[in-house]
């Protein structure tokens, strides 16, 4: 008994990460931004959406929102820092399209609305709405498993699976 109470013990908790908005999941490689599709910040993975609704992979504080409202950055416990990216070059709206619902130092839920996106304004004009999700310091997972891609996901569905280094 002593032997399996151990050997749970030392098994490193799984954390699911939820899909931050409804839509087709796919892989960084495949993203229309070099960055990104490089890794250049991190494992992640991306969505073409289906909603304008935004929603927390996981439970975190959010530590940056960029002044032009295009990016949410959030920590986990943990320690591992996500960035939640709205849409690509959408730097360039200055605040256009996306409406910003939490503030930077806020505690928030995995599952919470965190942001609003007008994909039909973002499309109007141009830009490509891709959300992606990266790890920017994925050197502190010990497990990353891979997401089934190129299939449809409902918002706060589970992408994929985390396990963190001791």
């Amino acid at each position: 008994m002593t032997r399996l109470i151990d050997f749970l013990a030392k098994r490193p908790k799984l954390t699911r990460v939820l899909a931050p908005v409804a839509g087709k999941l796919f892989p960084l490689e495949d993203v229309q931004d070099e960055i990104f599709a490089s890794k250049g910040l991190g494992e992640g993975f991306a969505v073409k959406p289906e909603s304008d609704l935004i929603y927390a992979p996981l439970d975190g504080v959010v530590t940056s929102i960029f002044p032009t409202n295009h990016e949410i950055g959030i920590r986990t416990k943990e320690g591992l820092d996500l960035l939640i990216h709205l849409g690509l070059n959408t730097i360039e709206l200055a605040g256009s399209g996306c409406d910003i619902l939490v503030e930077s130092g806020q505690e928030v839920k995995r599952g919470q609305l965190l942001a609003t996106m007008n994909r039909h304004l973002l499309e109007k004009l141009g830009y490509d709405d891709t959300v992606v999700v990266t790890y920017t310091n994925d050197f502190i997972l010990k497990g990353l498993s891979s997401p089934t891609f190129f299939r449809q996901i409902n918002a706060k569905g589970a992408v994929q699976t985390i396990s963190y280094n001791n």
